[in-house]
């Protein structure tokens, strides 16, 4: 396994596949959504020699998201491919809209658990941040999703000012009918979030508050030290702060691979690594492993490069 300056280990390489999108949600990280200046894309045989090596350079997690990753014509495979690796986990983030369609093939394929980003539980809160008038689509993949994944999936919910901030009570109901674990996210600014982020941003301390109030358990996951409340009802709820918060960059585990063929270290630094000289014209094993260990070598916690005061 690789380690960084810091002592945090490589475990996760979280694979954005596409750069389409059906939503145009206020909120969107935009990864991947940027257009290629010269139109090539990472074929699914670049794909495929990428991740066996991250894999033997023990990257055991992958997260495959997008744009929206449901709509790569390949999806199905890679998935397949992914599970041949041997993983500890496979995960998916998706926006849902195609869940009910493809569920059953990926849990197939092998594909292990979801992660949905539900804005609202209301009609017309949904259609104002997705601009899609999409919530019953979603539910009903939720549906489906929740009897043929292994492990239970996860109900993303990005929180928004007087939009969904008071919705939290209805999502914990709405995970407990589904078996869903559940997570409350504060807008970062990225992406679109960038755009109106003064006007939306809310910190979770309300609901952290509440939790704090009725869980019977509370622990830190590893991964950016996220605490996850446990509530009588069996539903898990976890908190994700990462504006500002150094300690949830200081114990980040993770890069991006890109369907423009780079990789990049940080979410929020725009330090990529162009991989087209390890696969054009011909696939280079020996420059796609060196490549993805300076990756490493350069991984940062974000918020610890600014000034925090």
């Amino acid at each position: 396994m690789l380690f960084d300056r810091y002592g945090r280990p490589l475990s996760t390489l979280r694979i954005v596949v596409n750069n389409e999108c059906n939503y145009k949600c206020i909120y969107c990280h935009k990864e991947g959504m940027y257009k290629n200046k010269d139109g090539r894309t990472l074929s699914l045989e670049e794909l495929k020699v990428i991740t066996k090596i991250a894999s033997k350079l023990g990257i055991n997690r992958f997260k495959i998201s997008g744009g929206e990753p449901l709509l790569h014509n390949d999806i199905v495979d890679i998935v397949k491919w992914l599970n041949e690796l041997k993983p500890n986990d496979i995960s998916m983030t998706t926006n849902g809209f195609h869940l009910a369609t493809f569920a059953i093939q990926l849990a197939e394929a092998g594909l292990q658990r979801v992660n949905i980003g539900l804005p609202s539980l209301n009609r017309n809160k949904f259609r104002y941040v997705t601009g899609v008038d999409a919530l019953d689509v979603v539910i009903k993949g939720i549906n489906i999703a929740k009897d043929v994944f292994l492990k239970p999936m996860t109900i993303n919910v990005v929180v928004l000012k007087n939009i969904n901030e008071h919705e939290y009570l209805d999502f914990i109901e709405f995970a407990s009918k589904f078996n869903a674990r559940l997570r409350f996210i504060e807008l970062e600014p990225i992406g679109e979030g960038k755009k109106d982020f003064n006007n939306l941003y809310t910190p979770l301390d309300k609901i952290v508050e509440f939790l704090e109030g009725v869980s019977i358990k509370m622990y830190i996951r590893e991964v950016n030290l996220r605490p996850v409340y446990v509530l009588d009802n069996g539903v898990e709820v976890e908190i994700v702060r990462w504006y500002r918060n150094h300690k949830f960059c200081l114990y980040c585990d993770r890069i991006r691979l890109y369907s423009d063929k780079t990789l990049k270290p940080c979410v929020g630094l725009n330090n990529y690594i162009d991989l087209r000289k390890c696969l054009e014209p011909k696939i280079d094993e020996d420059c796609i492993e060196s490549m993805i260990i300076y990756a490493n070598t350069i991984r940062k916690p974000f918020w610890n490069t600014i000034d925090l005061a």
